[in-house]
């Protein structure tokens, strides 16, 4: 059991070092693809809104970078200020953001259980080299 025990933590300790060192667009972008798509749950994230908003779309990145990810303080910096739309004017839900950092952009969404979906994209015409 002890023995058990001590393999665990070394092991939860090499892969915390290891998260350490790949960089924020390593844990955006797994597996070398050209765009991710990461989810956040209303158990984890929710300020209470029904919708998206700027303000909300600032918030819920930050958290998926900060502490979802565990990306370096400002390896993410938001460029411009999210513009935050809805698709039909009678779905709140259809409210998407797009969110342009210095990596790339964000398109996000708050689906009917609150819970926020991310589509994140390296596109060179967006991103910083």
């Amino acid at each position: 059991m002890n023995k058990a025990l001590i393999a665990f933590i070394i092991f939860t300790l090499n892969l915390s070092a290891f998260a350490q060192e790949m960089t924020c667009l390593d844990k955006l972008l797994p597996y070398n693809k050209h765009s991710g798509l990461h989810l956040i749950t209303r158990d984890e994230w929710n300020d209470g809104k029904e919708m998206l908003d700027s303000e909300g779309a600032k918030n819920v990145l930050a958290y998926l970078t900060n502490s979802r990810l565990l990306c370096k303080s400002h390896e993410v910096v938001i460029k411009v200020s999210p513009v935050c739309t809805p698709i039909l004017a009678d779905l709140i839900q259809s409210n998407t953001c797009f969110i342009f950092t210095n990596l790339g952009y964000f398109i996000a969404t708050r689906d009917n259980g609150r819970n926020v979906n991310f589509i994140f994209s390296k596109d060179k015409r967006f991103a910083e080299p």
